[in-house]
């Protein structure tokens, strides 16, 4: 495994991040890492260990340095420099978002984060899911835009037989897959993703069987299956075996989200090292499994103005459905925890 931690940080920096091509190379290349857990520091060292013949690469330990001259040196950087976060939990400098700003002013940055919030043992399946994966990445998520973009319908079958049914066609399907032509150069890891949601909010309707879905601290946490009612895209739950956290979280979003509680999000995530059987505990790494999810609040940044901005969007959630197959149109697209396209 250590020779797979280094050869998977390798990738990210030579293939992913390519900082041995122009304009990339001679730009200054900075990790800033933190000590509060094992697995940062261990993946660290690896990073170290590929930069150490570079002269242009430094490493900052997050604990021993003041924030705000991070700050000033992350935001000083040459356009087309580099920079890897190796994160605990995620850094705060004040309301400085690092890899946005980043982004903004041309400096490629990738992110590990929420790296404590991981149980003993799922160190191994971490390091397998941010392995280099681009060209399988690419030929699915490719495939399965053109199929969403151009399907009138979608049905997502569970293993009970739970069905959700959309009509009415989708949004443009967006794509996630450590696709870095041009300038657009990071991501948080582990990736490979591709999203949607429906074009009429009124046209889907269903029920879906529940077996995951995270706590307040985005742990995940997986039950018996419970299965939620959707009508015309708003979610409700009399299933007697519906978990108490999970009621919790739905008289929450309704307090806050105008007495609704609504789906939004077709999340179709690509990675094929993260499952029910290989999980990772925090839910934004768990997300990226091979499967489906849906999110539940009104929250959505990438489609947000579809909802007149007077509506409250406040919150976002992913559950996780226990789903046998998916089709678009008449085209099987998931079946028994793979993509068959």
């Amino acid at each position: 495994m250590n020779q797979k931690i280094l050869e998977a940080t390798k990738n990210i920096l030579e293939i992913n991040l390519e900082i041995n091509k122009e304009p990339y190379s001679n730009n200054p290349i900075i990790v800033v890492y933190d000590l509060e857990c094992e697995l940062t520091k261990n993946i660290w060292e690896w990073y170290r260990e590929n930069l150490q013949n570079r002269a242009n690469s430094e490493v900052i330990i997050f604990e021993e340095i003041e924030s705000l001259v991070l700050k000033e040196k992350l935001m000083n950087l040459p356009e087309d420099s580099t920079v890897v976060l190796v994160q605990s939990r995620d850094f705060r400098l004040d309301d400085f978002r690092i890899r946005l700003n980043l982004h903004n002013k041309w400096v490629g940055c990738m992110e590990h984060n929420h790296l404590i919030y991981l149980r003993e043992g799922e160190s191994d399946t971490y390091i397998n899911a941010i392995w280099y994966k681009w060209e399988e990445y690419n030929r699915l998520s490719t495939k399965f835009k053109n199929i969403s973009d151009n399907a009138e319908t979608a049905k997502i079958i569970c293993h009970n037989w739970d069905t959700l049914e959309i009509s009415g066609g989708f949004e443009d399907m967006k794509q996630n897959i450590w696709d870095y032509t041009g300038r657009n150069r990071g991501s948080t890891l582990p990736c490979g993703e591709n999203f949607s949601e429906s074009k009429d909010f009124d046209k889907v309707n269903g029920k879906l069987s529940v077996t995951c879905y995270p706590d307040s601290d985005m742990n995940i946490h997986f039950c018996e299956p419970f299965t939620i009612d959707i009508k015309e895209s708003m979610i409700t739950c009399d299933d007697e075996n519906c978990p108490e956290i999970f009621r919790e979280f739905l008289e929450r979003i309704a307090r806050n989200e105008d007495n609704e509680v609504m789906m939004r999000e077709l999340g179709f995530w690509l990675n094929p090292d993260i499952s029910n059987k290989t999980p990772l505990n925090d839910v934004n790494a768990f997300e990226r499994k091979a499967g489906f999810h849906i999110s539940m609040w009104k929250k959505h940044g990438i489609y947000r103005k579809k909802l007149h901005r007077k509506v409250n969007q406040r919150f976002h959630i992913d559950v996780f459905p226990d789903v046998k197959e998916i089709y678009f149109g008449d085209v099987l697209v998931f079946s028994e925890g793979k993509f068959v396209i």
